[in-house]
């Protein structure tokens, strides 16, 4: 066993959707299940070939995460089958963090018992509003009493690490009924809230609406009081804010996102799954027939890949560790870049000055800077 082992995340796609949403951009399809034992073996192919060809000995399981597209609408037997083959890729950390997306609906009560059997310790339910007219323009199939029903099923099955998303600035949303969803969360106490301002995305159904001027986004000053009223909500009723969109209960941060911005390794299995490995960053094939043929084929479902240069790695450690609350770790940044950002940035911090911080020895978006991460984040890269 080698001695201090680097952690290594783990991600599955399950691509299979009920429905599709207006603004996601995600590679997920529709009335596709009758795929998924197809689909189960391509990917059980394509993580035993991917692997056997990296040298895991360094590292050890940290976390593993089951995203979509809707993991749910695999059978428990299939989380079997995919977490015996994960589970046996190399050792297993301490109190390994093992994730599952759920959307409100469709995932019964015996199953998430099945589910928490099997070793998923950590679900998040896309609840995403508890406006139905909201709901109904986002082309969510799910109701708020779904929500709320969904969510005490998962804490019946025993879960006690549970995280619950919502959406804001979403056109025809008010600010009341921000409020009133944020409220109506925080009474239910899950360990973990995220909140995302909704983004028009190419390709999406919202893009091609916005496009012809059917829907309207809200003014960006909206979307920017939405999320400080929301900030501060949830940092006074006990949700830390940790990075730009997460808020957790103290010890209950989502481990799984904070490796990818901290920059651990990690494996994506799965059409459309990324994948960051010693260097090296690779993406699969968008397309479920593709992918599967591709596995099956040459056991690769590999679209294409790119070595991370000294310059791109840099600025990749600016981008993600910034969006944390923590900040970026100065020191840390000067032994691995040998750079002092404090000057060779001198310029662009006096431009931001207000908006970013240098706090014990971190770097650090301030309280008034959060809106502006993307364009601080762009000037010091």
């Amino acid at each position: 066993m080698t001695q201090n082992p680097k952690p290594l995340s783990l991600y599955v796609h399950v691509p299979f959707c009920k429905a599709k949403c207006t603004y996601c951009d995600f590679y997920s399809i529709i009335g596709r299940e009758n795929s998924i034992p197809e689909y189960l073996k391509s990917i059980l192919k394509e993580i035993e070939q991917k692997t056997r060809e990296l040298d895991l000995s360094g590292h050890y399981l940290d976390t593993i995460f089951f995203g979509g597209g809707t993991p749910n609408l695999l059978e428990p037997n299939h989380l079997r089958q995919l977490l015996d083959m994960l589970l046996g890729l190399t050792q297993a950390g301490n109190e390994m963090e093992i994730g599952m997306e759920i959307n409100p609906g469709e995932a019964s009560l015996k199953n998430l018992i099945a589910y928490k059997a099997q070793g998923i310790n950590r679900v998040s339910i896309g609840m995403q509003s508890f406006q139905p007219h909201l709901l109904s323009f986002m082309s969510r199939i799910h109701s708020a009493e779904k929500s709320f029903s969904t969510y005490d099923d998962v804490r019946k099955a025993g879960f006690q690490n549970v995280s619950g998303d919502l959406i804001f600035a979403v056109p025809g949303q008010t600010r009341d009924e921000w409020v009133g969803d944020l409220e109506r969360l925080v009474s239910m106490q899950p360990e973990h809230i995220s909140t995302y301002s909704l983004t028009v995305e190419e390709g999406t159904a919202l893009h091609r609406w916005v496009e012809a001027g059917h829907v309207k986004l809200l003014e960006e000053t909206v979307d920017t009081g939405m999320y400080d009223w929301g900030r501060d909500f949830l940092e006074k009723s006990g949700y830390p804010n940790y990075e730009v969109s997460n808020h957790a209960k103290p010890g209950f941060e989502c481990r799984h996102n904070l490796n990818y911005w901290t920059g651990a390794d990690y494996l994506g299995f799965g059409p459309a799954a990324h994948s960051y490995f010693g260097g090296r960053r690779s993406w699969n094939i968008r397309n479920l027939d593709a992918y599967m043929a591709d596995v099956m084929n040459s056991g690769t479902g590999e679209a294409d890949s790119e070595m991370i240069s000294h310059s791109m790695a840099r600025n990749e450690m600016i981008l993600t560790r910034l969006r944390l609350t923590q900040g970026l770790n100065l020191e840390e940044f000067s032994t691995i870049y040998h750079e002092n950002l404090l000057q060779t940035k001198k310029d662009m911090l006096h431009k931001w000055t207000g908006k970013i911080v240098v706090s014990d020895g971190h770097l650090k978006i301030a309280r008034g800077g959060w809106a502006l991460i993307d364009e601080i984040s762009s000037d010091l890269m």
